[in-house]
């Protein structure tokens, strides 16, 4: 398939060097770019978003057809970026190293480009390949006038002096799943034609930020995690979480989830709470209020008939709960999600 010329009035300079090497065509909604590259090169999009001045974030959900390398001084310039990868794996090249650095699913990375020196993303042929990376202008944030007072701003300044201060131009950091809990919501969400769920992404990706500023605190302070789990372990409550979202209807308890993990009941409540920030019923309970919010969006469905589809069965307890975190009733909800 021949590439489709993109309309480049409107499209960051960025996306438009992205293009040269994926090609394809851009979408815009409500101000979220989105790459599409031909068909030729590989499947999948980019995306690309513009959270504040000097702020800006790309999310990679492609698989190509041939090795490709991507120099990161090419889509951000004098910069600080948090790297994070959902899914397969990329290997990370700057002058600081003599080899490449394998980085794999889960682990975060923070690098520090400038105009004397590089970073480049190496990615293989034929891997599925999920990655974030949220950009930090280092002119913006060192430029006080610039700044709102406010303690997101100072926090960020603050990590940009003592990145600054370091000889290290990119800094591994171990495993977060949390920041994996935060990515498949955003992603989970890309395709969503409401406006309230797109301007919620953009929210998501401060949280994103805040954790991974955490964890580079944490590390460059030698703390250690204080969970006490394994990296397999952690792993494998991920994945009872995505089970749990795919189907709500099941009546999990924490014997049937003990069972399917391998993993005793003390570490799964201590693996959700660290992940989710939630006890497994609580996480449960949320999941069937969110599957059954979106029902009432997007379908006919009567309540009873998704109350039974979430896996309730008492319509007033439904009712009770649903209240207690929309502020209204479900039938109010529809109401207002439909005027």
């Amino acid at each position: 398939m021949k590439s489709v010329k993109m309309n480049t009035s409107n499209i960051p300079s960025e996306l438009k060097t992205l293009n040269e090497l994926f090609h394809g065509s851009v979408q815009t909604k409500y101000n979220i770019h989105t790459l599409v590259i031909d068909s030729s090169i590989g499947v999948g999009h980019i995306r690309y978003t513009n959270l504040q001045k000097g702020l800006y974030t790309y999310d990679f959900d492609i698989k190509l057809f041939k090795d490709l390398m991507l120099p990161i001084n090419s889509i951000t310039t004098n910069s600080i970026q948090f790297l994070y990868c959902l899914k397969g794996y990329y290997y990370h090249r700057s002058d600081e190293f003599i080899e490449q650095l394998k980085i794999e699913q889960y682990h975060t990375a923070v690098a520090h480009s400038n105009n004397f020196s590089t970073n480049k993303i190496y990615i293989e042929k034929n891997c599925s390949f999920m990655f974030n990376i949220i950009c930090i202008d280092k002119n913006e944030y060192f430029d006080y006038s610039n700044l709102q007072n406010n303690l997101f701003d100072k926090k960020i300044q603050d990590l940009l002096f003592n990145v600054k201060n370091t000889s290290k131009c990119f800094h591994l950091g171990n495993y977060n799943l949390k920041i994996a809990e935060q990515l498949k919501l955003l992603f989970s969400i890309e395709h969503s034609i409401e406006f309230s769920e797109l301007l919620s992404q953009k929210g998501r990706y401060y949280l994103i930020l805040a954790k991974h500023i955490e964890q580079f605190y944490t590390e460059i302070e030698n703390e250690s995690n204080t969970t006490g789990l394994l990296k397999n372990e952690l792993t494998s409550i991920s994945a009872l979480g995505e089970f749990i979202r795919n189907h709500p209807e099941i009546q999990h308890s924490i014997k049937s989830l003990c069972l399917k993990s391998g993993i005793s009941p003390a570490k799964l409540q201590e693996g959700f709470k660290f992940i989710y920030e939630r006890t497994v019923s609580d996480f449960v309970r949320n999941v069937r209020l969110e599957k059954a919010a979106k029902l009432i969006r997007n379908t006919d469905l009567s309540i009873s008939e998704i109350v039974y589809s979430v896996g309730l069965t008492s319509r007033s307890y439904f009712c009770k709960i649903f209240k207690k975190k929309y502020l209204c009733s479900p039938k109010e909800y529809k109401l207002k999600k439909t005027s």
